[in-house]
């Protein structure tokens, strides 16, 4: 037997906010406010440039994907540093959970990025960059995010900052461990159009 406990049978049950026919039929890439997550999409073309998740597990990196190109649902748990390829041009560790979804579509594949989930989330992130050569972190920023439907905007926004800063200052690129120096790296892509919040009118 099934209850129908609180449904409210005058009324059309609401379709979910987040669906992947909804997600895969959205041909624009960029950053939207969904609920409680920021989620950012992403198409590669075949052939082209692949936007491809890394961990950081110590001073190591890990690819988080399958070697014959299957789909990949990846938590990247609170806490862990990671970037994407061909996205972020430097490292993120959030105090919350994200989701990454890379997977096949019929022109290439299909990615997702989730972060949030609860209230308040992510309330700080860590910008971090590496050495190339010895994985030494080199000059990690955290930066509070703040709560309100444009949050997450603000702090891409002041990441690009962070990240201006790094780029004009050899010193903070230069590794106090090796001696190594940092090239300077680039976020263009990390704010790509649309930065227009869900119902949000233009």
């Amino acid at each position: 037997m099934v209850s129908k406990g609180f449904i409210q049978t005058d009324k059309p049950i609401p379709g979910p906010e987040l669906s992947f026919v909804r997600m895969f039929n959205d041909s624009e890439a960029g950053w939207q406010q969904r609920g409680q997550y920021s989620i950012w999409t992403g198409e590669s073309k075949e052939g082209g440039q692949r936007f491809r998740l890394l961990e950081r597990f110590g001073n190591r990196v890990g690819a988080i994907e399958h070697e014959d190109g299957r789909s990949v649902l990846h938590k990247v748990s609170a806490g862990t540093s990671f970037t994407i390829e061909g996205l972020l041009g430097f490292w993120l560790k959030f105090d919350c959970d994200a989701m990454w979804l890379d997977t096949p579509c019929p022109s290439g594949r299909y990615s997702l990025l989730a972060v949030g989930g609860t209230g308040g989330k992510p309330g700080q992130a860590v910008v971090d960059w590496v050495c190339p050569k010895c994985g030494e972190s080199l000059d990690p920023q955290t930066i509070s995010i703040g709560s309100g439907p444009r949050a997450f905007k603000r702090f891409l926004s002041e990441a690009e900052g962070v990240t201006a800063t790094f780029n004009s200052d050899a010193d903070l690129r230069a590794c106090r461990n090796c001696g190594s120096v940092h090239p300077a790296t680039t976020i263009t892509n990390a704010r790509n159009e649309p930065e227009r919040l869900h119902g949000e009118r233009n």
